[in-house]
């Protein structure tokens, strides 16, 4: 009988599985709710740390969506203007008149003949040069610089 009761007294002070699965579970609840109070007592009481830590690691970011939404808001505020000149009678037909009349001038002045073509060519080469920056010719001593075996052929 003795053999019993200790068999009984063991198999009572071992819990089951199911009941260490959620002693685990609930173990970790417990950690994870007092880690997550912990940050955000933390944040709150110095707020401006995670502010300035935010801002130092995500400033280039900030600034292109800030460029990116100031981009959006001056085009549509530029369309409304355009849409709102164009919709009044007189200034639409003007318009649509200076446009035509430019657009005569430019093909008579630079298209009709080739000098002026080449004129037009040189000033669109000039414009490219003045923004892309001039190409400067590869010199001696640059392709040296780069494959000295190319001196002694």
């Amino acid at each position: 009988m003795t053999t019993q009761v200790e068999i009984k007294s063991s198999s009572a002070i071992e819990p089951a599985p199911e009941a260490i699965d959620q002693q685990i579970i609930e173990a970790r609840r417990i950690a994870a709710w007092e880690r997550d109070h912990a940050q955000i007592r933390d944040f709150f009481s110095d707020p401006m740390k995670y502010i300035s830590a935010f801002w130092q690691e995500y400033k280039p970011i900030v600034y292109i969506l800030g460029a990116i939404l100031f981009t959006l808001f001056a085009l549509n505020v530029v369309f409304g203007i355009i849409g709102f000149v164009t919709s009044l009678p007189i200034i639409s037909g003007l318009l649509e008149l200076v446009g035509i009349g430019y657009t005569v001038w430019f093909v008579n002045r630079y298209l009709l003949k080739a000098e002026t073509r080449q004129q037009l060519s040189q000033k669109v080469e000039e414009l490219k040069q003045d923004v892309i920056g001039a190409a400067k010719p590869v010199t001696d001593e640059f392709k040296n610089a780069i494959d000295p075996d190319q001196t002694l052929s």
